[in-house]
């Protein structure tokens, strides 16, 4: 039931002026009322997620829209493909890092114990390289929005939100660096193990 706003006199749902006093019926629909606040969250969201993920905020758009068109939801990372766990870490992505490495643990456990021959091993090593670049973008998407969710319900200001985004997200080079050394001293131990076990 409508009511005028100036006179009080019941209006019918369709009638656009009051027939009592000639008043404009002003209607605002649910839809109408929260359509401003949702802009203005995903705006704060967007500006959020940008500052995350830095200077490539474009380009990791550009591919989760293409993604949005297509029904598997993937694109193509090349990063992703040719570095691999040096990506994940690069992008600060820890988890999907420790996933992917016990991925390898178990691969190379099995090459051992059912000795697997060289074309079956590089078959696996690709197929695991490809499905990290397929899906690389879409892991740094659930990645980056899990992490922008979190910090600003952490933070009490806009500003501490700012900071802490811009240091958890973004890339880390010393990080790369630091598993690069520490991969190689591993197959460095591995060569050793190997050649006295022989």
């Amino acid at each position: 039931m409508v009511f005028c706003s100036k006179c009080g006199a019941q209006i019918t749902e369709e009638a656009a002026f009051c027939v009592a006093c000639g008043t404009a019926v002003l209607r605002s629909t649910k839809s109408q009322q929260t359509q401003p606040s949702v802009q203005i969250a995903s705006s704060e969201s967007d500006e959020a997620l940008k500052i995350f993920i830095g200077k490539n905020y474009d380009y990791f758009l550009r591919k989760w829209e293409i993604a949005e068109k297509k029904k598997s939801k993937l694109s193509w990372n090349w990063a992703a493909f040719l570095l691999g766990s040096f990506w994940m870490v690069y992008r600060k992505m820890y988890l999907y890092f420790w996933i992917f490495i016990g991925v390898i643990i178990v691969e190379i456990f099995f090459e051992y114990a059912f000795g697997f021959p060289n074309e079956l091993t590089n078959a696996i090593n690709l197929s695991i390289a490809l499905t990290i670049g397929q899906v690389g973008n879409s892991l740094y998407k659930l990645h980056a929005e899990k992490k922008v969710k979190e910090i600003t319900m952490m933070m009490n200001t806009s500003e501490e939100s700012k900071i802490e985004l811009a240091r958890q997200g973004n890339t880390s080079i010393g990080a790369a660096i630091g598993f690069a050394a520490v991969l190689i001293v591993f197959l460095i131990l591995v060569v050793v193990f190997a050649e006295q076990s022989v």
